[in-house]
C-alpha cells in the first residue's frame, strides 16, 4: 500500500468508475481492494447491489474527503476495515456477526439460520437445522422428552405385566420396544410444537417486523447494528461525525476536482428492488419518482438524526394537488437525499433484513405502501450503470461467483479470446451420483440464481465488458450468508480481492508502461469501437426500411416528411406526442435534416460493416429500454 506516502499528487491521478456485486458477507472482499485501487486512480462514478452497495457508499464518501481535504484518511479507514471486522467483540462474536442483530422476538429463528451456516453438504445443514430447532425452541424440546419417557415407560409397564411373564428373554425386546415408542411419541410432539411455534414466529412476528429477522438498528447495548455501523463508517469516510449532517448524493456531486465533460462530480448509483412495482429503482432517484415515507416507519430503519433530517429536508414541491396524510412526508430531493438511506434499502437482504417501506401515490388507488427489498433481486452485478458507448475512462468491475476445483482464486481475461465462456452452477458428479437431498437444494439453487443473476452473466461475457471484469472465487464457507467467519477467513477473503485489483491495475495500469506505446486500455478502446459499430451496423437496415418508406408502397406506415407536415398543418389544440406545444416549420425542417442524415449514415454504417473483419464474440444488441 502507498497510502501513508501520497500527498496532494492525487489531483493528477486518472479517473475511473467502478462496480461491485452484491453478496452480504462477501462485501468483506472489497474493503481493501478499493483502498489499493485508490492509490492508482480517483474515482468518478461508484456504483453496486446489496453488500456491493454498502462498499460503494463508503468508497464515495472517502473519494469526498480525499478531493475537499486532499486527506486520504477514509481510505486508510478502508483499509483497516477487514482487520476490525474481524475481531472479537464482548459477546465472543466476530465485529462482522454482531452487526447483525435480530429483533427479541425473532432471535430464535435467526439461531436457527446460524446454525446451518459453514457446513460441507446439504444433508449436514439440515442435520444443523434440525438441532438448531431443538435448541432454539428447548421448552417444546424438553415437553417432547417429557411425553416420549412417560409414553415409553407406559408402554414398558405393560410389556412386561402383560407379555414378559408368557415369554422367556425378552429384556431385549422391551427395551427396543420401548425406544421406539419413546422416538415415536418424541417426534411426533417435537415436531407439532416446535412446527406451531416456529410457524407463528415466521407468520406473525416476522411479518409484523416488515418480514426481516433484523431491522438494522441497535438491539444490543454491547454493540452497533449494521445501519448504525455503517452511518458511523460513512460520516468518517467522508471526514464528518455522526452528530454533522449526513453525508448526501448533492455533497459527491459538488465535490473538488470533478472532470468538466461530467456534471456529478462523484457519481454514486445503487440499486433497490420495489417489489410492489415489480422493477428496480436505482438511487438516487430522478426528479420524476414520487415517493414518500412515514416518520414512525423510517425511525425503526434508520438512526434518529438521519431522520430528522429527511423530514427537515422534505421535498415540497411548487405546486402539487396532492393532499398528503398526516405524517407522511415526501422524501428529500436527491441532492438532499442521504446515502444511508439508499445503501440500506440497496442491502434489504429477503428475511435477514426488514424491507423498507415507502408509498406512492397512484392516480386511481390513491396513496399505496411499496415494499423496497434487496438490490440483487433484480440486478446482482450491474456492470452497465455507467457505460457509454465509447468510454472516457475505465469502468472496473469486481465480481464473486464460486471456487472451481483446479481453478484460479482470480480470474481476469488478458486476451479477446478468454472470459466468454459460459458461467456455471456446478453441480458435482460426486453430488449427481448420490442422488440424495444434495441434488434438490443445487436445484433450487440454480433456479433461484439464474432468475437472479442471468442479465449481469449475460452481460459480463459481452467484449468490451470481461477484460474489464475481476472475477474473485470464494470457497465454501466464505462470504454469501456466512455471517460467522473466523478472523483468517475474513483476512484470506479480503487479500483475494486486492489480487483482484492488482490483475486490473496489471492490465489496466494509470500510467502507460514504456516501451508498450499499445496499452490494455488502448486495446478495451479498439475493442468497444468496433462492438459500437456492429451494434449500430446490426439496427442499419431497419433504419433505411424505416425511413425511406414511400406510402404508395406501404398501406400501414406514412413517408416521415408527409408525417411531419400533416401534423404541422393538422387543425384542432392537441399537440404531438412528447410535444407542450405545436410543431412549427423550424422544428419540421430540423427533423426532415436528421431523418437524412440518419438514412445515409444507415447506408454508410452498412458498407463499413462488410469492410472491417472484426468478430463479436458474444454478438451484441443495441435496445431501447428505461434505464437501469
Amino acid at each position: 500500500m502507498m497510502l501513508d506516502s501520497q500527498s496532494s499528487t492525487d489531483k493528477q491521478l486518472p479517473f475511473c468508475d467502478l462496480v461491485m456485486k452484491g453478496g452480504i458477507a462477501s462485501g468483506v472482499v472489497y474493503p481493501t481492494a478499493i483502498a489499493t485501487l485508490s492509490d492508482h486512480y480517483r474515482f468518478q462514478s461508484i456504483g453496486g447491489t446489496s453488500a456491493g452497495a454498502i462498499a460503494a457508499a463508503v468508497t464515495a464518501a472517502a473519494e469526498y474527503q480525499r478531493r475537499q481535504t486532499d486527506s486520504l484518511e477514509g481510505f486508510k479507514l478502508l483499509h483497516k476495515l477487514p482487520i476490525e471486522l474481524g475481531k472479537p467483540v464482548a459477546s465472543g462474536k466476530s465485529t462482522l456477526l454482531s452487526l447483525f442483530q435480530p429483533q427479541r422476538e425473532l432471535s430464535r429463528i435467526f439461531s436457527v439460520l446460524l446454525a446451518s451456516l459453514n457446513r460441507g453438504t446439504t444433508s449436514s445443514r439440515i442435520l444443523h437445522i434440525i438441532i438448531g430447532f431443538m435448541r432454539a425452541y428447548w421448552p417444546a424440546t424438553m415437553v417432547a422428552t417429557i411425553v416420549g419417557t412417560v409414553s415409553a415407560l407406559g408402554v414398558g409397564f405393560l410389556y412386561y405385566k402383560a407379555i414378559a411373564p408368557i415369554y422367556i428373554d425378552t429384556g431385549l425386546y422391551g427395551f427396543l420396544i420401548a425406544a421406539i415408542i419413546f422416538s415415536t411419541f418424541f417426534t411426533i410432539t417435537a415436531s407439532g410444537l416446535i412446527g406451531y411455534w416456529a410457524y407463528v414466529d415466521v407468520t406473525r412476528r416476522l411479518v409484523s417486523n416488515n418480514l426481516g429477522l433484523c431491522t438494522g438498528m441497535t438491539t444490543s447495548g454491547e454493540h452497533k447494528a449494521l445501519t448504525p455501523w455503517l452511518h458511523s463508517l460513512i460520516q468518517t469516510a467522508a471526514g464528518r461525525t455522526v452528530k454533522t449532517d449526513p453525508l448526501t448524493f448533492g455533497d459527491l456531486w459538488e465535490a473538488k476536482g470533478s472532470d468538466a465533460s461530467t456534471p456529478r462530480s462523484i457519481d454514486l448509483q445503487m440499486f433497490s428492488t420495489n417489489l410492489s412495482h415489480g422493477r428496480p429503482y436505482i438511487f438516487p432517484l430522478a426528479e420524476t419518482e414520487q415517493l414518500y415515507f412515514r416518520e414512525d416507519e423510517m425511525r425503526k430503519c434508520l438512526p434518529t438524526d438521519v431522520v430528522n433530517w429527511m423530514i427537515d429536508k422534505k421535498w415540497v414541491p411548487q405546486s402539487t394537488c396532492t393532499k398528503l396524510p398526516d405524517g407522511l412526508f415526501r422524501l428529500p430531493c436527491p441532492e438532499d437525499f442521504p446515502i444511508l438511506l439508499a445503501a440500506r434499502m440497496s442491502l434489504s437482504f429477503p428475511f435477514l433484513f426488514t424491507a423498507i417501506p415507502l408509498h406512492y401515490y397512484d392516480k386511481e388507488q390513491g396513496f399505496q405502501r411499496c415494499w423496497f427489498s434487496d438490490g440483487g433481486i433484480s440486478s446482482n452485478f450491474p456492470i452497465h450503470l455507467f457505460d457509454d458507448l465509447l468510454p472516457r475512462w475505465p469502468t472496473f468491475g469486481l465480481t464473486l461467483e464460486s471456487k472451481i476445483d483446479d481453478q484460479p482464486d482470480v480470474f481476469l481475461a488478458k486476451t479477446y479470446e478468454e472470459g466468454y465462456e459460459e458461467r456455471w452452477n456446478h453441480l458435482s458428479e460426486e453430488v449427481a451420483r448420490k442422488k440424495d437431498a444434495g441434488t434438490l437444494g443445487w436445484f433450487i439453487g440454480a433456479v433461484v440464481s439464474t432468475m437472479q443473476n442471468w442479465n449481469d452473466n449475460s452481460l459480463a461475457r459481452m467484449p468490451g465488458v470481461r477484460d474489464r471484469v475481476a472475477r474473485v472465487r470464494l470457497n465454501k464457507g466464505e462470504g454469501g450468508i456466512n455471517l460467522n467467519m473466523k478472523e483468517d477467513d475474513i483476512k484470506r477473503v479480503a487479500d483475494r480481492g486486492v489480487e483482484g485489483i492488482q490483475e486490473l491495475l496489471a492490465r489496466f495500469p494509470a500510467a502507460p508502461p514504456t516501451g508498450h506505446p499499445v496499452t490494455g486500455w488502448d486495446e478495451h478502446r479498439f475493442v468497444r469501437l468496433h462492438v459500437l459499430l456492429k451494434m449500430l451496423a446490426a439496427r442499419a437496415p431497419g433504419v433505411v426500411s424505416a425511413v425511406s418508406l414511400n406510402s404508395k408502397d406501404n398501406l400501414y406506415a406514412t413517408n416521415f416528411c408527409k408525417l411531419l407536415n400533416d401534423l404541422q398543418t393538422s387543425v384542432g389544440q392537441t399537440f404531438p406526442p412528447g410535444y407542450t406545444s405545436q410543431i412549427t416549420d423550424h422544428n419540421c425542417t430540423d427533423l426532415v435534416i436528421f431523418v437524412q442524415m440518419l438514412a445515409g449514415l444507415a447506408q454508410e454504417m452498412e458498407h463499413l460493416d462488410k469492410s472491417i473483419p472484426f468478430t463479436a464474440i458474444p454478438i451484441p444488441e443495441l435496445r431501447v429500454r428505461p434505464p437501469l
